[in-house]
């Protein structure tokens, strides 16, 4: 399989860092918008497909799991990049935490 860039931390049981077997879903924790950005950025998650969208616990139906993802990519990111806050909604549009 082949490894994507992903700067978040592994977070069993809700999400892992790499791509760990074929059913693996690639979640982008920001999209629409900004999700090429997130991809570049390394803030995507890999989701068995009832954490991904395939159950109502997914992250695209339950928003506390979403805001949670955003809340720790957005920690990771500035973490990673040492920026702050700021910068942070200069590149994504809004703070999370």
């Amino acid at each position: 399989m082949k490894q994507e860039f992903c700067i978040m931390q592994d977070n069993p049981p809700y999400w892992r860092n790499t791509r760990y077997n074929s059913r693996c879903h690639r979640h982008e924790v920001f999209y629409g918008p900004n999700r090429q950005r997130s991809i570049k950025d390394g803030l995507v998650i890999f989701l068995e497909p009832e954490m991904h969208n395939m159950s109502n616990r997914g992250i695209h139906y339950d928003r506390k799991f979403d805001i949670y993802a955003k809340q720790e990519a957005e920690k990771k990111w500035m973490e990673y990049y040492q920026k702050t806050v700021d910068d942070f909604i200069a590149e994504y549009g809004k703070n999370y935490l």
